[in-house]
């Protein structure tokens, strides 16, 4: 009988053994899950934060691209207005009275003597009749003003209308618009 004691006790030793290694390796076991879970939590919350960050910067630049294309139409919507203003100037000065236009293509013609030896004016037909007797006059087609040439053709002077209002243009136009959209 003693054998069988000895047995029953290796048994319930094997037994205690057992629930200890199998109590210890669902410990181990519940630790990982909590571990993973945690993981997991944190992971999602990384992801999340990720998610939002990357929403906002698309957010961001959707904004820009908005802002850029409201201020693109804003000048193209300026632009064209100066465009329309400078126009209607131009064919006011175009469409000067007589006595006004004579003395400007004097006044011109006047400039023009200060810069060269003038030869030849080119002009149109309308400001031909105001330019000197001494001097050769060749038509020219422009909407007013002169061209001026040396005698041997190697300098010239542009006083056109188009060529001056042109300079005056690129001369005001920072100034124009400041005042026109304030």
């Amino acid at each position: 009988m003693g054998l069988e004691k000895i047995k029953e006790e290796i048994l319930q030793k094997a037994e205690a053994a057992e629930k200890g290694i199998l109590s210890e390796a669902a410990a181990k076991i519940d630790g990982v899950k909590k571990d993973v879970t945690e993981k997991i939590k944190q992971l999602e919350q990384e992801s999340l934060q990720s998610l939002h960050t990357q929403m906002k910067a698309i957010e961001n630049r959707e904004q820009s691209l908005q802002n850029i294309e409201s201020q693109k139409m804003l000048f193209e919507a300026k632009k064209e207005i100066m465009d329309k203003v400078y126009h209607e100037a131009f064919n006011k000065i175009k469409k000067i009275a007589k006595n006004e236009r004579e003395a400007i293509i004097k006044k011109l013609l006047e400039m023009a003597r200060k810069e060269i030896d003038v030869d030849v004016v080119y002009a149109n037909s309308i400001d031909q009749e105001f330019i000197d007797a001494n001097l050769r006059v060749k038509p020219f087609d422009t909407d007013g003003g002169i061209i001026c040439e040396t005698k041997d053709g190697s300098v010239r002077v542009d006083y056109t209308f188009a060529s001056l209002f042109q300079d005056l243009r690129e001369k005001t136009i920072k100034e124009v618009s400041k005042i026109s959209f304030k």
